[in-house]
């Protein structure tokens, strides 16, 4: 039988209502929830079956839809639980998305959003361009409580994840012990916005905060001769520490050294981008640290072939931000996670 638009709402609903539910949330990930809208106009059998999946995937890109979401949440405080329920979010901010008057409040909006969301999360992108704001807000994200939170993308000038100290902490979360994880089903992080995150792999926490963490992304690094050092000084203890624990050996390594989380897989590193030489304002300083930079990271691609341990893998360059805007490639990222692709990895 050929169903057309006359008969389609006359046939799907026959079909047991567990099928159709299944059917729906499949398009929920399909284009951020936009088709299952379009589905909750069909019929009052569809709108009953699509009303719990509404905020399955979310993607906020400007203040007026941040203040809409949360104005609806907070309308549905006190109801069933399952129709605020949100599984993926994706969160995207420039300048030119809110008015620097009301920054602040919507910023507070977006934390109400994701305190309604903590419980379900399962994947989240933040995007904050605001160079001012974003380590102190991007931090508040590394200490809120995500339990089934399994991807995380950040993008802006972000801090190093580290956990709270307990004379730190909060009153309204007291059930949280301080030397438990935040996000303790994380498995992949990804991590842009920082040319040189020197110190990363020495000053952070990762096995506190994410202890289960097998992948980790770095992106956007520039003149980062640094960190790309420490980087390699860590992929080496990591493979010199297998070994000692294949040996039954206990080694002590260097006083804050660089450490990879333990449970750690794959690293993907990827250089950001590089202006030409003969564009103004391009120095030749620049030019050399960047390209000492980029053989560091190709001997550390190499090596890490020789070796059994941490798998590495060097991206192409970051596309002109001119051309190609950074908020349209992590989006279609996070798209493509949710359907199955590899999407940055």
């Amino acid at each position: 039988m050929i169903i057309t638009p006359t008969n389609m709402v006359q046939t799907l609903p026959f079909l047991p209502t567990e099928v159709l539910t299944q059917i729906f949330t499949l398009t929920t990930t399909l284009d951020s929830g936009a088709s299952l809208h379009s589905l909750l106009r069909v019929s009052q059998h569809f709108h009953d079956i699509c009303l719990p999946l509404r905020f399955h995937c979310v993607s906020l890109t400007t203040g007026s839809s941040i203040k809409r979401l949360d104005q609806e949440l907070k309308r549905l405080e006190g109801g069933p639980a399952h129709l605020r329920r949100i599984m993926h979010l994706h969160i995207s901010l420039t300048q030119s998305d809110i008015q620097v008057d009301s920054e602040c409040e919507t910023i507070s909006q977006i934390f109400c959003i994701l305190q309604n969301a903590a419980e379900t999360l399962r994947t989240l992108t933040f995007i904050y361009h605001n160079t001012l704001l974003s380590t102190s807000v991007l931090g508040r994200i590394f200490r809120k409580s995500f339990p089934v939170l399994t991807e995380l993308t950040i993008h802006g000038f972000y801090p190093f994840p580290s956990p709270m100290p307990s004379n730190e902490s909060p009153a309204s979360i007291p059930i949280i012990k301080m030397n438990e994880s935040f996000m303790p089903m994380l498995q992949r992080l990804h991590l842009s916005g920082n040319r040189n995150p020197y110190g990363l792999l020495q000053l952070s926490s990762f096995d506190k905060c994410f202890p289960s963490l097998s992948h980790l992304r770095i992106s956007g690094l520039l003149m980062a001769g640094s960190f790309v050092e420490e980087m390699k000084d860590a992929l080496e203890k990591h493979a010199v520490y297998d070994d000692l624990k294949s040996k039954g050996s206990c080694g002590t390594l260097l006083h804050w050294p660089a450490k990879l989380p333990t449970k750690l897989q794959s690293v993907v590193l990827q250089p950001g981008f590089m202006p030409p030489h003969n564009r103004v304002g391009v120095v030749g300083s620049a030019v050399k640290k960047d390209t000492w930079m980029m053989i560091q990271l190709k001997d550390i691609e190499e090596a890490a072939k020789r070796r059994q341990s941490v798998r590495v893998m060097l991206k192409d360059r970051t596309q002109d931000p001119d051309r190609v805007s950074i908020n349209s490639v992590l989006y279609c990222d996070w798209l493509g996670r949710m359907n199955g692709d590899e999407g940055c990895w």
